[in-house]
């Protein structure tokens, strides 16, 4: 199949759609050019199209999975010091009691956190 060339009037037309938000998919529909066709224009354009609000939520829930990854992964670290026996006989016994109940407060909050079912995130 032959490619096709647009107009530099249809191009700034899709990108000023792009622009206002308007997804990839629904400019294609409304200009009637192939959604690659015009999610190449978006990509070449990346710093001036403005991510789509699913976008932009599937960008924060990684940002989000990434932060509670590395703070799992810190509290398993400070767990693992907590651990030290030697560390631990060091401490206030008033110390150790605010200590557990944050570690215990902040497992409890995960843990409430967390889905149900095995399906609940396929929700929408």
């Amino acid at each position: 199949m032959a490619r096709r060339e647009y107009s530099d009037e249809t191009k700034a037309q899709v990108m000023a759609a792009l622009l206002t938000g308007q997804s990839v998919s629904a400019v294609a529909s409304n200009y009637k050019i192939p959604y690659s066709t015009v999610g190449t224009w978006a990509k070449d354009a990346k710093g001036l199209v403005r991510d789509s609000p699913i976008q932009k939520r599937e960008r924060i829930g990684e940002l989000v999975i990434d932060n509670v990854e590395a703070a799992l992964e810190a509290t398993r670290a400070m767990a693992n010091v907590f651990a030290d026996t030697e560390w631990l006989n060091k401490q206030e016994a008033s110390q150790l009691a605010v200590l557990y109940g944050v570690i215990s407060d902040k497992t409890y909050r995960i843990l409430e956190a967390l889905p149900d079912r095995p399906d609940a995130d396929d929700r929408s």
